[in-house]
């Protein structure tokens, strides 16, 4: 689910760093970084218009309680020949004709208007309705968890990538410290070649590890720029304005802290996976109750105009003798529908919706266990790093003072160039290990942060 907050670096040719903060440039604060993440980012945006749709579907589904009132409005002209017998609208498709049964057919066509006004209102559906209104309202929940988890995503995806920022930035000036080493060296061996103390060999020996800590350096550039473009997608904040805060980060280690493992119950992932069960069930109940009868109460008022004349029978092609109301008429009505054979139907649809219900519980079991699995794995990787930081110093200055004596040593030609160059290496290896294992801390604890859901636990020892 999270990415491995730990990074492990190679020997110093392969190390890619990033430099220390300009003192003209103050360094971007994480808080910000973080709240800057929350307010642009894209995927949180897309998610909290999800919640104002969520929010607009259960207000129309409560507005399944009101009443339906239609009002419809027609002018026709038509002939009107009837013949007796019933028949079927077939779905609408079957028009009507209201006309007096005569020996011959007229079809000389008259103008007609039809008004109706109707009030349907389904006063008791059986829970049906407000079971609507209840899956709409998980479902708006359920978008409000999603944010909910996307933030926290985010942001730690933003905090790893700034403390690895943070890293990088540190490690630049680890390799500045080596190409000023082997600068020095270098300097050393080409005055001592050309006054004949030193073989010629050494000279080109010493120019190719000057040559090889300036790669390093330019990878480290690079790696500055690829790092920062990152950190600017994420936050929308240029990239040349993203400078994390080293001195902070490189000389300072958080409080030891033990992460509560009852925490991972307000984890936003594992919200998210209980809504999730929790819409199920709610749809599962709507479908149930989807069966069941409607009573409804109904009421209907409707008034006719003709071109035939109710009293004479006279025909009257005028537009302004047809569509005048001639006659009135209600209806009210008290009317229960059910759809008795659909039962059978509802039946397949109640066991697929237990089904996605087991499977949405499973998947919440699969997040619960996997949140219990990165908690431990994080503890046993915080507890490394800590451990990492008591021997990190201690290397670096047995490292160190190797360097100091061979160097010694090689200037006053009891040792070779070969055995000092290795000490160069093993003092630059030193130094790159003692940075991570300090950031490890901080990452470590991210880590811990990530598996518990709270990130405050992280952020409440980062100085604002």
């Amino acid at each position: 689910m999270m990415k491995r907050l730990f990074l492990w670096l190679g020997l110093a040719g392969s190390s890619q760093g990033f430099a220390q903060q300009s003192p003209a440039q103050p360094a971007l604060p994480l808080q910000r970084l973080l709240q800057q993440v929350e307010a642009g980012y894209p995927s949180i945006k897309a998610r909290q218009e999800m919640a104002k749709a969520g929010s607009y579907y259960v207000a129309a589904a409560e507005k399944n309680f009101l009443p339906e009132l239609t009002a419809g409005q027609q002018f026709t002209y038509s002939t009107n020949n009837g013949l007796v017998g019933s028949f079927y609208n077939n779905e609408g498709t079957t028009i009507s004709t209201s006309g007096g049964v005569r020996p011959e057919n007229i079809y000389e066509g008259v103008f007609g208007s039809f008004t109706t006004l109707s009030v349907n209102w389904r006063i008791f559906t059986f829970g049906r309705l407000q079971q609507e209104v209840n899956y709409a309202r998980s479902q708006e929940q359920l978008a409000k968890d999603d944010i909910s988890k996307e933030i926290f995503r985010q942001q730690i995806t933003a905090a790893d990538a700034y403390l690895r920022l943070a890293l990088l930035q540190r490690l630049q000036w680890v390799q500045q410290q080596n190409l000023s080493r082997a600068a020095t060296f270098q300097q050393y061996v080409l005055s001592r070649a050309k006054a004949g103390l030193l073989p010629g060999a050494d000279s080109s020996f010493a120019n190719a590890e000057v040559a090889k800590a300036r790669i390093a350096l330019l990878q480290s550039n690079q790696a500055t720029r690829q790092q920062r473009i990152f950190l600017q997608r994420l936050t929308g904040i240029a990239a040349d304005s993203i400078i994390a805060d080293t001195t902070f980060f490189s000389r300072r280690l958080p409080a030891t802290t033990a992460a509560d493992s009852l925490a991972i119950a307000q984890h936003p992932f594992l919200q998210y996976a209980t809504q999730q069960v929790k819409v199920a069930n709610e749809k599962q109940l709507a479908v149930k109750k989807s069966i069941l009868p409607s009573v409804n109460l109904l009421g209907m008022g409707w008034a006719r105009g003709s071109g035939i004349d109710r009293e004479t029978n006279a025909y009257s092609s005028k537009l302004s003798d047809g569509i005048p109301w001639q006659t009135y008429n209600y209806m009210g009505a008290l009317a229960i529908k059910w759809n008795i054979l659909s039962l059978a139907k509802n039946k397949q649809e109640v066991h697929a919706a237990q089904a996605v219900a087991a499977a949405a519980n499973a998947r919440r079991t699969e997040q619960q266990l996997a949140l219990n699995a990165q908690l431990d794995d994080a503890r046993l990787q915080y507890q490394l790093a800590w451990e990492q930081t008591k021997l990190a110093p201690v290397q670096y200055q047995s490292a160190s003072d190797a360097w100091q004596q061979s160097n010694a040593r090689y200037q006053a030609g009891l040792a070779t160039l070969t055995e000092l160059v290795q000490t160069l290496y093993a003092l630059n290896r030193a130094d790159v290990d003692k940075t991570i294992a300090t950031n490890n801390v901080w990452r470590g604890l991210l880590l811990e942060a990530a598996a518990t859901g709270n990130i405050n636990l992280f952020t409440n020892q980062v100085q604002p």
